[in-house]
């Protein structure tokens, strides 16, 4: 059974995201996440959402530890006041030449620091075994479900293999838009990510394109198929919903479809 999440986009209007985080509460969503570009902020926004609920898990998704130290990460947790209870703490290799080194430093250091679920996102196998040893969670982006099944198993042998009493949990980022403005979104996304060597070599690993696991659906019938695939398949799957206006509704038609179908 998987449980169920939500990936709001940092950049997102204030009363905007304030609603989605309430009705993905509501709707008995697990987790609001927000995502964390290079040199931009999302704990600002992330603090938007916890403000605007009460029990929900917050997540990071994520931090790249090239652009920012765990020094900085531990403020703007202090500075935004997110309870390290509910937080769930994303960090990623960013555009670091030692992603490898650069991960594990990170977590090191940021668990002497605090007491908050420390997740991983891991694209390749390397990643994912070094996730499966020392993180708390993983998670992963832009994949299909056997891809994920997958990853998740190597995960848990790795956890085995280090002697853990427990595999991390996975998360998995599923990109979901509605509608002809939502499929032009997300096909700009595509290209974007083709342009990245580490998601290029990624989708080759796969063997498939960007638009097969960016999903860009045309009616909610279409949608709740699209999204059924991703039943059961790893602990949670986190619906990244693909805005188009400032409009709590464009993200409820997603949030009430993947619902209905996720268990």
């Amino acid at each position: 059974m998987s449980d169920l999440g939500v990936m709001i986009r940092r950049d997102t209007a204030e009363p905007t995201l304030r609603s989605v985080a309430r009705l993905a509460e509501e709707l008995g969503y697990r987790c609001v996440w927000v995502n964390h570009p290079p040199n931009q902020d999302g704990f600002g926004p992330l603090s938007w959402a916890a403000q605007a609920t009460q029990r929900v898990a917050l997540g990071i998704g994520v931090v790249p530890v090239a652009a920012h130290n765990p020094a900085y990460i531990m403020q703007r947790i202090s500075e935004t006041g997110l309870t390290e209870a509910r937080l769930r703490l994303g960090i990623g290799s960013g555009s670091s030449q030692q992603p490898l080194t650069a991960v594990r430093q990170a977590l090191s250091e940021l668990r002497s620091r605090t007491t908050c679920e420390l997740v991983v996102a891991a694209l390749g196998p390397r990643m994912c075994e070094l996730a499966g040893r020392e993180a708390d969670g993983v998670l992963l982006n832009a994949v299909t479900p056997a891809y994920a099944r997958e990853s998740a198993d190597r995960i848990a042998e790795a956890a085995r293999r280090a002697g853990r009493a427990a595999s991390p949990r996975v998360y998995v980022l599923v990109s979901v838009g509605l509608g002809e403005a939502a499929a032009a979104v997300q096909q700009r996304a595509g290209a974007f990510y083709g342009q990245l060597p580490a998601y290029r070599e990624h989708f080759k690993r796969m063997g498939v394109e960007p638009d097969q696991v960016l999903l860009a659906a045309r009616t909610e019938s279409e949608l709740r198929e699209q999204l059924a695939q991703w039943s059961g398949v790893v602990d949670e799957a986190v619906v990244g919903v693909v805005l188009t206006r400032d409009d709590p509704g464009e993200a409820e038609a997603i949030l009430r479809a993947a619902q209905k179908v996720i268990h």
